[in-house]
């Protein structure tokens, strides 16, 4: 590292721990824009001046506010997780909840901040949910430590709502994780706040198709059973 590099460091860890208005509003400013860009181009194609550029930097300037683009991604996926697993443990530590309830609440409280944090959720699970799992760096195992705690409090909800009656038993806890949340996972394909629909709205639809299936009464009399599948198709 030469000199104009580590003294540019120097600065920017001092004005972090300083933690200023002006820096933390402009590097707030650095992390929306990299969200962006990763979220538009993917993070491998992303270059840190390309971040400057949106942020209305120079090529200089950028590395008062970060030192690479791993660090902005750090960052803006660890905020998300955070995030998550604090409205996590704010339910499980509500005695007056249910397994359901608290399974309902955690969907919706994930839907909403995928919108009202857009687009830094969606980078989370566009870039990191199939990648960090193979990294070996220190903040990789973090992350993935993180994502376990989570992980293990969606599936005690679950467990919850099978040991009250209010989930079927016949269908295991990964599975109905999988069914559920996966809806929600696939949201960074086409979500995109300001439409049609809200977070709140998506989230609620999904919750009620995953509760109630996507059959109406009538649907359900009048459903024909799967036709055979075809000899040709299994060989």
């Amino acid at each position: 590292m030469n000199d104009k590099s580590s003294n540019i460091s120097k600065r920017r860890r001092t004005a972090r721990a300083k933690d200023s208005a002006d820096y933390v509003a402009k590097r707030a400013e650095v992390l929306g824009a990299a969200a962006t860009l990763f979220k538009q181009q993917g993070f491998h194609s992303t270059r840190l001046v390309d971040v400057a550029r949106e942020a209305g930097l120079d090529r200089a300037t950028i590395y008062y506010y970060a030192g690479s683009k791993e660090e902005l991604l750090q960052d803006i996926v660890g905020g998300v997780l955070d995030t998550a697993i604090a409205a996590a443990e704010e339910l499980r530590a509500n005695d007056a909840l249910t397994g359901m309830q608290r399974l309902h609440q955690i969907f919706v409280i994930l839907m909403t901040s995928y919108e009202e944090n857009y687009p830094a959720t969606f980078v989370y699970i566009q870039e990191q949910m199939h990648q960090v799992g193979v990294q070996e760096t220190e903040w990789a195992q973090l992350i993935m430590k993180r994502t376990r705690l989570f992980d293990r409090m969606l599936i005690d909800f679950i467990k919850e709502g099978i040991e009250d009656g209010d989930l079927r038993s016949d269908i295991p806890p990964r599975l109905h994780e999988n069914a559920l949340f996966g809806m929600l996972n696939w949201t960074h394909r086409w979500f995109v706040p300001g439409g049609s629909l809200t977070g709140r709205q998506v989230a609620e639809t999904f919750w009620s198709i995953y509760t109630g299936g996507a059959l109406t009464d009538a649907g359900r009399a009048n459903a024909l059973p799967s036709p055979p599948v075809l000899s040709a198709v299994t060989g």
